[in-house]
């Protein structure tokens, strides 16, 4: 195993640090963000780099790219890859839409939370990634990408839970939204979490990217039974720390994230709730039909249910979109990421 730090964990300001000259950081991150095919490794030499400041560093640093164990590909174009990271392996999905792609990125190895709608809880914790390890994975899926939908977005949504490794974490988003490359702007990052208040706090005052809070319920005893960490940050603690922030951000908007749960979280009692609930709030609702995996108890409500709760919300003044599943015949939908392991390699789930 390969112990030296990987490039992509470094920012323009160290990597100007490492080699002496900003025109040489920059003629770097050039050649690895602007080489095709993608680079594998590091070269002998690099154009209009100093051949003698290029060495030592080529020899205390790696690329760090993780290995490949599986790519697979849904009917829609979704495409979920099975990332070898030393022992660890962690799963990544490219999203494409019209014109962009959204590379959903993983933080941990499994995951701390127990959420017990998310099939990463079956894995447990091995432990959380590094920055580099999260940037690699945007790499590795942008290679993916067609022309035609680059990988403008990324998301916080894979495996782990983001502000429980809120470090790494945000050196992640600062090296995506540095320029010149990779140059992704802060609206087109989104970090999601089940509500860690803690990391919420300080990502807030940290970060100027997006946050995406997973509520999925309007009362902590529903929400509890859903996501035990309710008991220790209730619902109001959660969006009192995005009302504090939009005094200090007004501009900044939040998604909200409902996963919504047949007979659980979908009530007409509900959506009139989570419109209150969001009324000093900005943000905007994703609605979000649960995505079964196998041994979950819960089921996602039928289509017609979904429009009605979000025609209910909507027409009470609050923005509010229903995100149709993508990838779910590779078990590469929200709240899908689990690897199964068989003696051919890795399998997507079944449902």
């Amino acid at each position: 195993m390969d112990f030296r730090p990987s490039l992509f964990g470094f920012t323009l300001v160290e990597l100007t640090q490492k080699l002496g000259s900003r025109v040489r950081a920059l003629e770097t991150l050039k050649w690895l963000y602007e080489t095709t095919p993608m680079p594998t490794e590091l070269p002998p030499s690099i154009p209009k780099v100093s051949w003698k400041q290029w060495q030592p560093f080529r020899q205390q640093v790696s690329l760090g790219l993780p290995t490949v164990k599986q790519a697979q590909r849904s009917p829609d174009g979704t495409t979920k890859f099975a990332l070898g990271f030393g022992e660890q392996t962690v799963e990544t999905v490219r999203i494409p839409a019209h014109g962009r792609s959204t590379v959903c990125i993983s933080s941990q190895a499994g995951c701390t939370r127990r959420c017990v709608f998310c099939a990463t809880k079956e894995l447990g914790f091995d432990r959380s990634l590094t920055a580099a390890e999260m940037v690699a994975q945007y790499f590795m899926a942008r290679a993916d990408a067609p022309p035609q939908a680059p990988a403008r977005n990324v998301v916080f949504m894979g495996m782990g839970e983001p502000l429980d490794n809120v470090d790494n974490v945000l050196r992640a988003v600062q090296v995506l939204t540095q320029g010149p490359y990779p140059q992704l702007g802060a609206r087109q990052v989104t970090v999601s979490t089940s509500g860690v208040l803690p990391g919420m706090v300080r990502f807030l005052k940290e970060s100027t990217a997006s946050l995406a809070l997973s509520l999925n319920a309007t009362t902590d005893p529903v929400r509890t039974q859903l996501m035990p960490q309710t008991k220790t940050w209730p619902i109001a603690a959660l969006l009192q720390a995005l009302k504090d922030d939009a005094k200090v951000h007004p501009k900044r908007e939040h998604f909200i994230e409902y996963v919504l749960f047949d007979g659980v979280n979908d009530f007409d009692e509900d959506a009139d709730r989570l419109v209150e609930l969001l009324r000093e709030v900005p943000a905007r609702v994703n609605l979000i039909p649960h995505n079964p995996f196998p041994g979950s108890p819960l089921t996602p409500p039928k289509p017609a249910r979904m429009l009605a709760f979000q025609k209910r919300v909507r027409a009470q003044g609050l923005l509010c979109l229903v995100r149709w599943p993508r990838g779910q015949e590779i078990a590469a939908a929200c709240g899908q990421l689990v690897l199964a392991e068989s003696a051919h390699g890795f399998v997507p789930a079944t449902v």
